[in-house]
């Protein structure tokens, strides 16, 4: 089995477990973050199967580095959400994890130092917090673009070459046509050439058949009286 499918079969799974969970009264409630994370996966294993039916798409195409470099766009697009989305929800789980171990060991013990401390933790961890959600939206913003730059680059590169292969091809054909009509232009200057020498050797022919010398007065007999 793919990964794709496993990971789609796996979701669903989990989903029916959920669900039947959910239909008995006895089961305690549904952890909101592993819903969230089912969810997640789920999401993830559809985007694998929907970019596996684009590509296949693509391959039915013209343009099949075109189709196939946006549907990648697209997908890493939607995998980096959804991994982002992921990042987030495991630090809010670990955050309520330790934020539920420092209440239950904090119940124990108030004091009013107690409760700045406890104020400044969760102004640090707000600012950090927001820090780091910051900067995964730079890193992912700065991934994408990344890959749109170079999606760019080849398109550029794949249409320069397309553009240099139709110059060539002009070129081909503009030398051709010259070739052919210098070819009908000789051919029509030899035509002419050889009528021309055709007439001038016919009025030689005219003018010496003109020209032919009367016979010798010796050569006419004489006439009787």
């Amino acid at each position: 089995m793919s990964p794709v499918w496993r990971s789609a079969a796996l979701a669903w799974a989990l989903c029916g477990a959920l669900g039947a969970f959910a239909d008995t009264p006895s089961v305690a409630p549904v952890n909101p973050v592993e819903v969230e994370r089912l969810r997640i996966e789920q999401e993830r294993a559809a985007e694998m199967l929907r970019q596996q039916g684009v590509e296949s798409g693509c391959y039915q195409r013209f343009a099949v580095n075109d189709c196939l470099i946006q549907s990648r766009i697209k997908h890493r697009e939607v995998l980096s959400d959804l991994k982002r989305q992921e990042v987030q929800l495991n630090d809010r789980e670990r955050r309520f994890r330790s934020a539920e171990q420092l209440r239950r060991i904090e119940e124990k013990v108030s004091s009013p130092e107690r409760d700045i401390d406890l104020m400044n933790r969760e102004q640090q961890a707000q600012r950090t917090e927001r820090d780091r959600q910051e900067n995964a939206q730079k890193k992912a913003t700065d991934a994408v673009n990344q890959v749109k730059e170079r999606a760019d680059r080849r398109a550029e590169q794949q249409r320069r070459l397309e553009q240099a292969q139709q110059e060539d091809a002009d070129r081909q054909l503009k030398a051709q046509a010259a070739a052919d009509e210098k070819k009908r232009y000789d051919d029509k200057v030899r035509d002419a050439a050889q009528h021309r020498q055709q007439l001038e050797q016919d009025l030689k022919n005219r003018a010496g058949a003109r020209a032919a010398p009367l016979p010798s007065p010796s050569a006419v007999p004489a006439v009787k009286p």
